[in-house]
């Protein structure tokens, strides 16, 4: 993992722990794909991975080009699903946004974001978003889940 993942996902983690709740776990995390020839190479590789039962080619990944918007709001979605997390005070809610909304643009620098969509032949969570990040600086994958 490299030190800029590395860093969102240890800010990811801690804003999904306080959206878990008794019934359900948060899942939030960055990777570093594999630099490869294509996008579809990498995240094959991460998901020969995952799983060695199913080849790589049964996650059916289809890309959608995604902008910054949809990108954001779906991280605040993530970020205060819960209600308690919604409760926070306004001010407090754009801190964090703008926290991960910095890191990330370190990160990915002027990126092209895609939208993962995929049918996981594994059990991958209740209910998941992920985007694909490809950047001057590499190529990541941000997921959110959460599992029952």
């Amino acid at each position: 993992m490299d030190k800029y993942s590395e860093r969102l996902t240890g800010f990811m983690q801690a804003l999904g722990c306080m959206n878990d709740a008794a019934n359900r776990v948060s899942d939030y995390f960055v990777v570093k794909l594999e630099e490869s020839e294509s996008i579809f190479t990498s995240l094959a590789m991460y998901h020969s991975a995952l799983t060695d039962k199913f080849p790589a080619a049964y996650w059916h990944p289809k890309l959608k080009t995604c902008t910054n918007e949809l990108f954001m709001d779906t991280v605040e979605l993530w970020f205060f699903e819960h209600q308690d997390m919604q409760l926070l005070p306004r001010p407090l809610k754009q801190r964090l946004l703008s926290t991960f909304k910095d890191d990330f643009t370190v990160m990915a620098g002027n990126a092209q974001l895609f939208t993962l969509i995929t049918s996981p032949p594994i059990w991958y969570g209740s209910l998941h978003d992920e985007f694909v990040i490809d950047s001057p600086y590499g190529r990541y994958l941000v997921h959110f889940s959460c599992h029952d």
